[in-house]
């Protein structure tokens, strides 16, 4: 039973009564499968299952330092990324400091909140993924490095240590999910989200061995980095966006009665797009690029379809920035989608497909994990952190931590920024790359700080090192 609250956010609902987690708590656990007494927190977005504030917290906090230096060095390298190929070291390193260092991070320790809360369950090892963490960062603090500077013994130690916890992350999740009597197709995407994941790892190690040139993967080494662009992005980030977005929209947009679309049938076809893509990448046969680049272009069209039936049916009348950015982002999903297929149609270089990868990265996968981070990190600290207090004085609200409508600048900042610099690339116009990449760098420094701001580092470092 999918329990919501029915009118405002948790934190804006404190004061004048009881809590309707406290009011409703008998109802929402029995409901949910809740031990008696232990209600589902705000929105859904933590239950008696989550695991302790500290796990989520600090792979969300590496995610956000990987963000501000990707935006430092993409501000400081502008001018030439416009004329780097995409296969440069340190175009390589860069487009992995967004990818690893920040998208991931950030992701991992979204998932390991969400999926608890999505899936009812608790994690299969708590205590792994904490450890997995310092593996975790200290690989990519060395991996960066070693793409920038291509040097072959780094790519390989720390390329086999962010390998190891890249895994162990995928089957902490895959275990976990395992376990969980929650089916349905959300379960389905992030099972496979984490497959694709394993499945990238492979590829790029591939890639490693035909960059040093090993037998037969050297002339195989374009296809290999098409395969793990495709599983990374398409095969990851958006089978995981898609996924969560059918349980995190609803919550924030208190959605209900909204009519589901076949979204099985939307899972198959997401992976024959897929699929079809990475069989084209190999064959290079333009018919399966066009049927691959339509079925993605059906693909967002009909996840566009579910969004839009969630926020019909939603009983906020006023849609929240953050969730309007989200919106937004899922088009700029679409616009990467039908790029794609006139990419096809008009046999473009490999300059072209850069600025593709880059905008779909960055306008779909990023845009969305911000818009969503806005409403999730102010949700979990004010649940772990405010919402059992008792006593005289006003109560703090999620909205006192940061109030959705500061969102604004550092998300449409951060959209016309990529913008700028994508039309700029395919223009080989620098300054126009400069100011983009720029633009970009300000809105994810303000994000970060922003989200910093709430996690409260002083407050977050006391309670991890107490943990660890």
């Amino acid at each position: 039973m999918d329990v919501r609250w029915k009118g405002q956010d948790a934190g804006q609902q404190v004061g004048g009564g009881r809590r309707p987690a406290e009011a409703d708590s008998g109802r929402a656990d029995r409901g949910a499968g809740l031990p008696a007494g232990q209600a589902a927190g705000p929105g859904m977005v933590a239950t008696s299952s989550s695991p302790p504030l500290h796990l989520p917290v600090r792979y969300m906090m590496l995610g956000l330092a990987g963000f501000v230096v990707f935006g430092v060095v993409l501000a400081a390298e502008a001018f030439r990324l416009g004329r780097d190929d995409a296969t440069v070291p340190g175009v390589v390193a860069l487009t992995h400091l967004l990818t690893l260092a920040s998208l991931l991070s950030f992701v991992m320790g979204a998932v390991y909140q969400l999926t608890t809360v999505a899936f009812l369950i608790r994690l299969a090892s708590e205590r792994a993924a904490c450890i997995n963490f310092w593996l975790y960062a200290v690989s990519i603090a060395g991996l960066i490095p070693a793409m920038a500077a291509w040097w072959l013994p780094g790519l390989m130690v720390f390329g086999t240590l962010a390998s190891v916890a890249v895994i162990v992350y995928a089957a902490i999740v895959g275990v976990t999910l395992r376990r969980t009597r929650v089916g349905g197709p959300m379960r389905l995407f992030v099972l496979a989200a984490h497959v694709h994941l394993v499945l990238a790892v492979v590829a790029a190690w591939l890639i490693i061995l035909a960059a040093a040139g090993t037998g037969a993967l050297a002339r195989w080494y374009l296809p290999l980095l098409a395969t793990h662009i495709l599983l990374a992005a398409g095969g990851f980030f958006t089978f995981l966006v898609m996924g969560f977005t059918g349980k995190l929209l609803p919550m924030f947009t208190l959605a209900h009665g909204y009519p589901q679309y076949r979204p099985r049938w939307l899972f198959w076809l997401a992976e024959t797009a897929l699929w079809t893509l990475i069989t084209a990448a190999w064959t290079s046969w333009r018919v399966l690029w066009w049927l691959g680049g339509a079925a993605a272009l059906v693909v967002f069209l009909w996840f566009g379809l579910s969004v839009w039936s969630m926020l019909r049916h939603r009983m906020r009348k006023r849609i929240e920035p953050p969730v309007q950015s989200a919106v937004a982002a899922a088009c700029a999903g679409g616009a990467g989608a039908l790029w794609l297929l006139g990419q096809v149609a008009a046999r473009g270089g490999s300059a072209v497909w850069q600025s593709v990868t880059g905008f779909y990265l960055l306008g779909w996968v990023a845009w969305t994990l911000m818009s969503y981070a806005y409403k999730i990190v102010p949700f979990l600290v004010w649940t772990h952190r405010h919402s059992k207090r008792t006593g005289s004085g006003r109560p703090v609200l999620i909205a006192d931590l940061l109030p959705p409508a500061r969102s604004r600048p550092a998300l449409w900042g951060f959209a016309a920024g990529v913008v700028m610099l994508t039309a700029s690339s395919l223009c080989a116009w620098p300054p126009g790359v400069a100011v983009g990449a720029l633009a970009v760098a300000a809105a994810v420094i303000g994000f970060a700080w922003q989200l910093l701001g709430v996690l409260d580092i002083r407050t977050t470092a006391k309670e991890w090192m107490a943990r660890d």
